[in-house]
């Protein structure tokens, strides 16, 4: 079991983790234009690759929810492109 100075550096770590993300995103998004829209086309073999480095990465905390949905825009797109 973990002392008591190891659980405060632990939650110190993640507050700082969130921290850090809630800046990014709030940069990111102060340097988009509101209406901006994206459109990326990826092969099968492409999406095929970015799984397949997904499943070898590790993730920490604030990281995972952002890979998670990620990785299901990634899984549904090679859904769609098995389909054509």
């Amino acid at each position: 079991m973990a002392g008591l100075s190891d659980q405060i550096k632990k939650a110190q770590e993640v507050v700082s983790e969130e921290e850090i993300r809630k800046e990014v995103e709030q940069e990111v998004v102060k340097e988009q234009p509101k209406n901006l829209k994206t459109s990326v086309e990826l092969t099968k073999d492409e999406i095929t690759m970015i799984l397949a480095k997904f499943a070898q990465l590790e993730f920490k905390g604030v990281e995972i929810e952002l890979t998670y949905n990620l990785i299901v825009k990634l899984q549904n797109t090679y859904k769609k492109l098995l389909g054509q």
